[in-house]
């Protein structure tokens, strides 16, 4: 910085701190783009989500049919799937696990994957090109296949998740509402059903489900001992005819030369357990065609031996914390979880009060009372959802935990509150750099930049940074009034410009350095927020500590 620019610098400071309209320009100035920036949070102008999706190599597709479907028909589900994905050149290969999860993910550690051994489950694993050799982010690849796929192979009422690898903590779903209360599991699950119709109202929320089974239909079949003992036919032998037919069973081993371990050979007779309508009289017709041959040679049908009897399949109870619910899940589609959230909140809020008395709980959870009959039931909202605002509020602890810290510092060492306020302050109205960042990233860039975590980590990081800026004024305006015997403003707008240049040095290493984190997808909120936050950090030391600073050296200066 040449000297004339530097006097001009200084008298424009100068000028600034002698005029008191110029000085209320300053603040209103400040205080306008304050408020305007923090006013676009609520706008949704800058969404805040925990962080950004993650750009992988692969995705998972979870098929989950009714209770008491066969392997058939979720293979059939299966294969429509398969058919669909292989059109994607993106895709290099797809791996089914029918009847099972598939080998336990990152994301599969909390969804239950290990978990599944029935045959109305199936999971997908599906590999797609490296990131370098394809334009289409995974996220967006997946947003655009959801849909065609949920579309032709939604065949005997499957449920077709797409379930992304995630860029934080595993949790078992974007948005989960957890359905407490009730006098029985059917009352949760009507009300858990209700929910699940609003998630589904919402144009992000997708793969919406209730992890809950329904109550069905099923045929049991009871041996009747003395008859088996009358025909002179093995009770062991019908027993296992029955399980052979039915379920199934391990008969022996094959030891291979290519293989480490023994291969068990697995029995079962699947014409068996394929029903052409769902009836008693079609399992008798089944029974009736598997005969058994008693001791004199007679061919006799199973099912002379066996009872049918038509009961209700109980569902599964599921409960934390020792108390029975019921979830609700959803993922959100290139978007935040919080806002269709809200959304969907808002809704239960206007609509559900015909039915049942709304109240809201703890931060946005809500409790429903029937007006009919006087249940109570509690809906906790979890998932990334849950994780997003804990961490905001922590991290937001955090922030004042440092200010805090920071004034009590400042107060300290220079034993005037003023002072140590306006130093505080300075650092707080760095947000605005912070805020606006994000904006432009948001409006320069293909994907919605998100206010994440990593964006609250480099704004308290910049606490520090911009008090640095506010100590070395004022440091060098005191020396300048004790040393030369300058007044406030003269001294003030000397130290100012002399400053000027190594705060500016300053501000440009950190916005070079931060850039390279900019285009990251977990970390570009920190670097986007270092380089906003430290560039407006600039013009706030110019202009905005000068101003706030005066009236306390003015003090100073009479004492």
């Amino acid at each position: 910085m040449s000297a004339i620019q530097h006097n001009k610098l200084e008298k424009m400071i100068f000028d600034i701190l002698e005029s008191r309209s110029k000085r209320m320009m300053v603040l209103f100035v400040t205080l306008f783009l304050f408020i305007a920036t923090i006013a676009m949070i609520p706008t949704e102008l800058i969404k805040a989500k925990m962080l950004p999706s993650k750009d992988s190599d692969t995705f998972s597709v979870y098929v989950d049919l009714r209770e008491g479907s066969s392997v058939d028909q979720t293979k059939e589900v299966t294969q429509c799937i398969a058919k669909e994905l292989q059109k994607e050149n993106q895709i290099t290969s797809i791996s089914v696990f029918l009847a099972e999860g598939l080998p336990l993910d990152f994301a599969g550690m909390v969804k239950g994957s290990a978990l599944k051994d029935s045959e109305n489950v199936a999971e997908i694993m599906v590999n797609i090109k490296r990131a370098k050799q394809r334009e289409e982010q995974s996220f967006n690849l997946v947003s655009r296949i959801r849909p065609i796929v949920q579309n032709s192979c939604t065949l005997h009422n499957a449920n077709i998740k797409f379930v992304e690898l995630p860029a934080g903590p595993p949790v078992l779903a974007d948005v989960v509402a957890e359905v407490y209360g009730g006098e029985n599991f059917n009352s949760r699950l009507q009300v858990s059903q209700k929910i699940a119709k609003v998630f589904q109202k919402q144009k992000t929320l997708v793969d919406v489900d209730v992890l809950a089974d329904e109550s069905y239909k099923k045929y049991a079949l009871t041996l009747d001992n003395n008859k088996v003992l009358r025909s002179e036919v093995s009770l062991d032998q019908v027993k296992k005819i029955l399980y052979v037919a039915f379920e199934g069973m391990s008969v022996g081993v094959v030891n291979s030369a290519d293989a480490q371990n023994q291969i068990p050979i697995f029995l079962r007779l699947d014409e068996s357990r394929v029903f052409e309508t769902f009836d008693k009289e079609s399992v008798l017709n089944k029974l009736s065609n598997l005969k058994l041959m008693n001791q004199k040679g007679l061919m006799i049908p199973l099912s002379e031996f066996v009872q049918i009897e038509e009961i209700d399949q109980e569902p599964t109870l599921t409960a934390k914390n020792l108390k029975a619910m019921i979830n609700v899940i959803a993922q959100t589609d290139k978007d935040s979880q919080i806002y269709p959230l809200l959304d969907a909140r808002n809704y239960i809020l206007k609509h559900f009060i015909n039915e049942y008395v709304v109240t809201k709980t703890e931060l946005l959870n809500l409790s429903l009372k029937d007006k009919k009959t006087g249940e109570v039931f509690d809906i906790k909202f979890d998932g990334e959802l849950k994780v997003t605002i804990d961490t905001f509020i922590e991290l937001g602890g955090a922030f004042i935990a440092a200010l805090v810290l920071i004034f009590l510092l400042m107060v300290v060492y220079y034993k005037n509150f003023a002072l140590a306020g306006a130093i505080v302050l300075s650092s707080f109205i760095s947000l605005i750099g912070v805020l606006l960042g994000h904006l432009v990233m948001d409006i320069f860039t293909e994907n919605t930049f998100y206010l994440t975590a990593t964006s609250l980590i480099g704004f308290i990081a910049l606490i520090g940074i911009n008090s640095r800026n506010s100590l070395l004024i004022i440091d060098f305006a005191k020396d300048l009034m004790s040393e030369k015997n300058l007044r406030a403003s003269e001294a003030i707008a000397i130290a100012t410009a002399t400053r000027a240049k190594p705060i500016l040095l300053t501000v440009l290493a950190i916005v070079l350095a931060s850039s390279l984190l900019a285009s990251d997808a977990v970390f570009g909120g920190l670097g986007v927020a270092l380089i906003g936050g430290t560039l407006i950090a600039y013009f706030v030391s110019l202009f905005f500590v000068p101003v706030s600073i005066l009236k306390s050296l003015q003090k100073i200066e009479k004492s």
